[in-house]
């Protein structure tokens, strides 16, 4: 019996023989051929994983991964493979949970024992300064910004999270509540001042990419329309991670002082992994909020629709000037995929699913 050229098992030899010679991009193309003709086959997806990964695009790569996974879970190279994306996608504890899970079913695995030492290593900054690879600081996690300790940061950040407290805590009435939201809003546009004071004080900085991609700039008009609107759920998260970034750095010798089990909670948000944490969870709050967007206009009427559509605008730049925001809003995606496209749900609605995600991404690119 002779394999058809167009077969799934063709263009599964041609794409591993293309990942052979380095042709990664080759190898995708036919995988992917491979999977529209065979779409229930793990292997496909573990194969395109691995080429994503080579050609370094760590997040397609953990997109294959888990549809891998989702269609075998008890095979050991699709948590290798899951391991391998969030680790290029610098995610040290998801990547040794994936390894961990990997080896449980595979506890032979040498490659996999390897991997997780070296996912070990790179969460542990001690041994890696003794391992000679230095200290990576902020730098060495994708979009994780800076601490500024500088006095006047230090007071303002500590400000707008204590007036952030008031008002997700409003223990002091809905008016006061409403005041705090304000008055953290104020003092995280002060940080942003005291931020982009660093860069030269002329109109050549106005066209400085530098200038332009920082989240403050991102956020400066957004955050004049949520003092001027009603108050949003979570909207002020992704601005309090900064100023929490700020106090935890800032404050050392003072947060020294409190009892043991909040100290070390404490000091893990110091450390370069407790900082990319704490943007991650930035990263989710913003795309969470806009997400909430259409809800709110509902509710709150036209008073709601000019912020969602500034906050739609911010996320719009955020998606292609940071990674974290890309990482969360395609795995947002890949869970609205696997419900709107699922075979139970009627072609119809999957029609008008797909319309609508065209129309966002439509909208997102006229916006920047």
């Amino acid at each position: 019996m002779t394999t058809s050229p167009h077969s799934p098992a063709s263009s599964q030899a041609a794409g591993n023989d293309a990942f052979k010679a380095g042709n990664y991009d080759e190898a995708i193309a036919q995988f992917t051929k491979a999977i529209e003709a065979d779409p229930t086959n793990h292997v496909l997806y573990s194969n395109r994983s691995g080429a994503h990964a080579a050609k370094e695009s760590y997040t397609e790569a953990l997109l294959d991964a888990n549809k891998c996974i989702e269609l075998k879970s008890d095979w050991p190279k699709g948590h290798s493979r899951r391991g391998a994306a969030y680790f290029g996608l610098k995610n040290w504890i998801q990547s040794q949970a994936s390894y961990e899970k990997g080896l449980e079913l595979d506890p032979a695995s040498q490659v996999m024992k390897d991997e997780l030492e070296k996912v070990k290593l790179k969460r542990n900054p001690a041994a890696r300064a003794a391992a000679g690879g230095g200290m990576p600081g902020m730098p060495g996690m994708p979009s994780t910004p800076r601490p500024n300790t500088s006095l006047p940061a230090r007071v303002l950040s500590l400000g707008a999270l204590l007036c952030g407290a008031v008002y997700m805590l409003p223990i002091l009435g809905a008016g006061r509540a409403h005041q705090a939201y304000q008055a953290s809003i104020a003092q995280v546009l002060a940080l942003f001042l005291v931020n982009l004071s660093k860069f030269p004080k002329a109109m050549s900085t106005l066209s400085d990419p530098a200038f332009r991609n920082t989240m403050e700039v991102q956020a400066f008009v957004l955050c004049i329309f949520m003092l001027l609107s009603p108050p949003m759920p979570f909207a002020l998260m992704p601005f309090l991670t900064g100023a929490l970034l700020n106090v935890v750095h800032g404050f050392q010798p003072q947060l020294q002082q409190l009892p043991e089990i909040i100290r070390s909670r404490v000091q893990y948000l110091i450390t370069p992994e407790g900082a990319f944490q704490i943007a991650a969870f930035g990263a989710v709050s913003e795309v969470i909020v806009t997400f909430m967007g259409p809800l709110l206009v509902v509710v709150q009427g036209t008073r709601a629709m000019l912020m969602t559509f500034f906050y739609f605008q911010y996320l719009s730049r955020r998606y292609r000037t940071n990674e974290q925001t890309v990482q969360v809003v395609r795995l947002f995606e890949e869970k609205a995929d696997g419900i709107c496209k699922h075979r139970l749900v009627p072609a119809p609605l999957q029609a008008g699913y797909d319309r609508v995600k065209g129309l966002i991404r439509f909208a997102s690119t006229k916006l920047n």
